[in-house]
Order: C-alpha cells, then structure tokens, then sequence
C-alpha cells in the first residue's frame, strides 16, 4: 500500500503544540511554568502529615514525541498515529519537543532487542497499526514513501504522549502513579489531542484509559477494546491495553512469552487499521480476548 506524509502539515502542527507547551507547560527559558507544578510537588514530595519523603524524586517538563512524518496516510487515507502512555520514569527535566524527537528516533536506530520493553511493545502496536506483523526485522519498521529518498522509520511517523508531564519516581526506578498530577495535566493532553487529531490513540496503561474516559465521549465499541469515540472533541478510535512492560501476563514488551500481544493487541489494531485505511491487515488471531486485570499490576516504565 502506497504511504506518503504531509510535512508542511506536521510542521504546522509542531508549531502549535510548541506554543502551547511554551505558555502552559514548559517556557522558553527551558523553564516550567505550568500553574498546577507547586500542586504536583505537594502531592508526591510529602506524605499525608506534610513530612518530606526523600526517596522521591521529581522531573518537570517532559513533553511530547511527533515524528516528522506524522500526517501518514496509507492509500490516500489518513494514519495519524498516537500512543498515549503515563509518564516516563527517568529523572531528567526540561525535555523539549526537539530533545524528545531525538530521544525516540535514537531508540529507532538501535535492533529491535537492544530496546527496553516500553518500545519493543510501542515498536509492534505501530507496526500492527500500519497494517504489518510484529516482528523484529528492519524492514518491517521501514516505509518507502513517495517523494522521500530514505526509507523512513515508523517512529517518525507517528506521535507519543504522556498524560503526565512531569515524573515522580521512588527511588529512581519506580514510577508513582499519583491521581492529583493526572487530574492537573488531563488539560494538555487534551490540548495535545486537538492539536494532533489523530486517527487512532493507542493507550498503554488501565489507569491512563480510565483518566481519558474524563476526555471520552459519543464512545461506540467496535470491538473489545476498541472505541470509536470523541476523545477532547476529536473524532477518533481508541485502542486501550496494559502498558507493554506490565507483569506477567499482560505484559507484551517483546516477542516471545507474551501472549497479550498475539492475543489481544494484534487483532485489535488489525481491526483498527481495516477501519482507518479500508484494508485488509495480514492474517491472524481473530479475535481479541476480553482486558480485566487488577489496576495495580499495571506497571510504567521508562523508555
């Protein structure tokens, strides 16, 4: 199938997200300037009796990834592609759209097993999106597009977004999901999802689906765990899993020993991309088993 990209459209749509983020969220000074930051500190900083809690660390400003190519379409029709995740777990501040670009497409130019779990199970929802296989070969993470003389990888043609903007971590590694941080950063990723206008929203984490129900509504399912649904005022198809490094069974970060994966996320997102592009995706599993798992098995990790 013929894929091709607007640039001049995703450029447009960078700059609107970079205005955005510049006035609401992370300054131009590189400085945070969000109104709800103090709220956010408070909320995971200190305990219940206003004791500081000092295994915990907090980063600011961390935003969001759109790959170059982003307005994709696939047979003439549009593939704008969002992976809505929970936040990132490594400590660093003040990470800008370009210093966020240039983290995910370092990440594209390692093998597919040098990845963590959090972008081997991102690496294979896209795939499945765009109407391939999971896998690990070069090739299938590749388009030829017209009118582009180097193959193009799929992390620059799709975006990804955290719900929380600013990290809190236990200890450096563990991510604390906390409910005021989600609440106060809902807002932009609103923002973020009428700036993008995607077509299909890949959301990784039962707690991020569960915050984006606030975002959600004329929901339909069209299958079971897929929606079409008004998501911040965009029509859009809204695929929900486990985050790929989740526990056990639902974890899909990878190939093997991960039936989620063949099970669930892969007919979902054929289904999902048979609706978007009107095409048959390659064959496989039929149908995609029903999500019910406790809430807090669902663990996040960094990219």
């Amino acid at each position: 199938m013929t894929a091709a990209s607007d640039t001049l459209a995703t450029v447009r749509r960078v700059e609107k997200l970079r205005q955005y983020m510049g006035a609401q969220v992370l300054g131009s000074s590189d400085k945070c300037v969000c109104r709800k930051l103090s709220s956010c500190r408070r909320a995971v900083m200190f305990d219940g009796r206003g004791a500081p809690r000092p295994e915990v660390s907090f980063a600011a400003g961390q935003l969001s990834h759109v790959g170059r190519h982003y307005d994709l379409t696939l047979g003439g029709k549009p593939c704008r592609i969002l992976v809505i995740a929970m936040d990132t777990v490594h400590p660093r501040e003040h990470v800008t759209l370009d210093q966020r670009h240039a983290e995910v497409m370092k990440s594209a130019e390692l093998p597919f097993s040098d990845r963590n779990p959090h972008m081997k199970g991102t690496t294979n929802a896209i795939r499945l999106a765009v109407g391939r296989k999971p896998g690990a070969d070069r090739e299938g993470e590749q388009f030829r597009m017209s009118g582009v003389r180097q193959p193009v990888h799929v992390f620059d043609a799709y975006a990804m977004a955290n719900l929380r903007l600013c990290s809190a971590t236990a200890n450096g590694a563990r991510s604390l999901s906390d409910a005021t941080m989600s609440r106060n950063c809902l807002p932009h990723l609103a923002a973020t999802v009428k700036i993008l206008e995607p077509t299909l929203c890949i959301v990784q984490g039962v707690q991020v689906h569960k915050v984006l129900t606030e975002l959600m509504g004329r929901r339909r399912q069209v299958a079971p765990h897929l929606e079409q649904a008004r998501l911040a005022g965009v029509g859009t198809l809204v695929a929900s899993f486990t985050n790929p490094s989740a526990w056990g069974k639902l974890r899909w970060g990878g190939l093997n020993g991960v039936p989620y994966l063949y099970e669930i996320v892969a007919p979902t997102l054929r289904v999902a991309y048979q609706r978007m592009v009107g095409a048959q995706a390659p064959a496989g599993t039929a149908t995609a088993l029903s999500q019910r798992r406790p809430a807090t098995l669902d663990r996040q990790r960094s990219r």
